[in-house]
């Protein structure tokens, strides 16, 4: 019998309740359901239905930490192995599931579930990856989307502190898409303001992605671009002359067959390996 099949009967008995042997409540909401499964799927709730913990006894998990919706897309995913998170708030008007991505991430990191942390995160990198194109491309004003990355932003970075540089894998994607982006980005009177006043940690985490991949990193002239004074012990440059600083761009098939690694990689790497690679 196939695994689906399987998981199209457990379904079912999370939608009856028969059978069950364990009781999981949540604000003004309660399941019926069953150890065997709970616990085989969640390391969470294999620990709080055994040993010494009350709820192994009584055989009733009271969950506070969340609202009772959030529960319910984690238990429904156990029983089931599915979770659309495009369709967990179909009535909503949000342009992106950037907000629902992290509640779902949030939970099921917290109910250590794995599977349901990988749907999130695949969901979000898809999300961004549809979007990357046309912000790189800078012929999408986000005007309907950016308030909802704003949003996400807040709730990723709601316990965050400036001093705090390990990074949960949602916020580092929330902060290699804004650096993937940041030459939009940083000129996006929005975005500037948001981050001046509202997330200064995120912003932090930018521009510590930007200091290690090299962003502020360009030749030092010899010499003055204009007059071509030499410089000198006594002479200083106060302006650095744009092509000093220009990069080479490429599409990512080009960057794969030219062996410039990822996007993420430090520059100065690449200025290596560009001066090995011939160009076509």
């Amino acid at each position: 019998m196939e695994q689906g099949r399987f998981l199209s009967s457990d379904e079912k008995l999370f939608e009856s309740g028969l059978f069950s042997d364990v009781t999981i409540k949540c604000g003004d909401r309660e399941w019926k359901l069953h150890k065997n499964i709970l616990c085989t799927r969640s390391t969470w709730f294999e620990r709080a239905l055994n040993g010494t913990y009350v709820e192994a006894t009584t055989g009733i998990v009271n969950i506070q930490d969340f609202d009772p919706e959030a529960v319910n897309w984690v238990l429904r995913y156990l029983y089931s192995g599915k979770c659309d998170i495009r369709q967990l708030k179909p009535e909503s008007e949000a342009e992106t599931t950037f907000v629902t991505c992290y509640e779902v991430y949030k939970v099921a990191d917290f109910f250590l579930i794995e599977g349901l942390v990988k749907i999130a995160m695949d969901t979000l990198d898809a999300e961004f990856s549809a979007k990357l194109p046309a912000l790189q491309l800078a012929y999408d004003t986000v005007t309907n989307w950016l308030p909802e990355f704003f949003d996400a932003v807040r709730l990723v970075y709601a316990d965050c502190y400036p001093g705090d540089t390990k990074m949960s894998p949602i916020r580092h994607a929330f902060v290699q898409f804004a650096h993937t982006a940041r030459f939009f980005f940083l000129q996006n009177e929005e975005f500037n303001k948001f981050t001046d006043t509202e997330a200064p940690v995120f912003a932090l985490d930018l521009f510590r992605t930007m200091r290690e991949t090299g962003d502020f990193v360009m030749p030092k002239p010899d010499c003055c671009m204009s007059c071509m004074f030499q410089f000198s012990k006594g002479r200083y440059y106060s302006h650095l002359a744009p092509e000093m600083a220009k990069l080479n761009a490429c599409c990512q098939s080009c960057a794969i067959k030219r062996g410039y690694g990822s996007s993420m990689e430090d520059w100065s790497k690449k200025a290596y390996k560009m001066s090995l690679v011939p160009k076509d």
